[in-house]
């Protein structure tokens, strides 16, 4: 296996980013008996690195996707 980064860079305006890498994990294996649980452990570790990023920086991320498109 190998070590799972993760990457996030922000905008600081001017031309400027900070930019941040971190281990999110040594390395990830799944057990099939219990994949679907480890599975949520590091979707929602990697959720919790993201809203922290967001909330640091909330004007650095889009939706590119038409959320009020009229029906």
């Amino acid at each position: 296996g190998c070590p799972v980064i993760i990457f996030f860079g922000l905008y600081r305006g001017s031309n400027r980013y900070d930019i941040h890498f971190e281990r999110l994990a040594d390395v990830i294996t799944l057990d099939r008996a219990c994949r679907q649980q480890q599975l949520q452990h590091w979707a929602q570790r990697y959720a919790e690195r993201l809203e922290h990023y967001t909330r640091s920086a909330p004007y650095n991320w889009f939706n590119f996707y038409d959320f009020w498109e009229e029906t």
